[in-house]
């Protein structure tokens, strides 16, 4: 049965990735405002032209953003991310797929 409550953890919990979503969009303009490069379109670069060493910056930046994405999905397929009341405070339980409370 799905209830009030549930509804509400399932909003708090869309917030939560909402917000996140939103803070690291900003990251990205920011970042792409400090590389020079446009904020909304993607620039086409010859590979030629990257040097070794950009080329190994570049190769571990994408390993760590993939670990980091893959992490934070584990943490919510898991049920392993903390869900946060409107006072900020972590919801008891998380979010818990195939739980029943009585």
């Amino acid at each position: 049965m799905f209830t009030q409550e549930d509804s509400a953890r399932q909003d708090a919990t869309f917030a939560e990735l909402k917000e996140e979503f939103s803070r690291l969009q900003q990251q990205e303009k920011d970042m792409r405002k400090a590389a020079g490069l446009p904020e909304d379109g993607d620039m086409k670069v010859n590979e030629a032209d990257i040097t070794p060493e950009v080329r190994t910056a570049l190769e571990e930046a994408k390993a760590k953003a993939k670990r980091e994405g893959a992490a934070r999905a584990a943490q919510f397929q898991n049920g392993t991310a903390s869900v946060q009341a409107g006072n900020g405070a972590a919801v008891p339980g998380g979010r818990r797929q195939g739980v029943v409370r009585i």
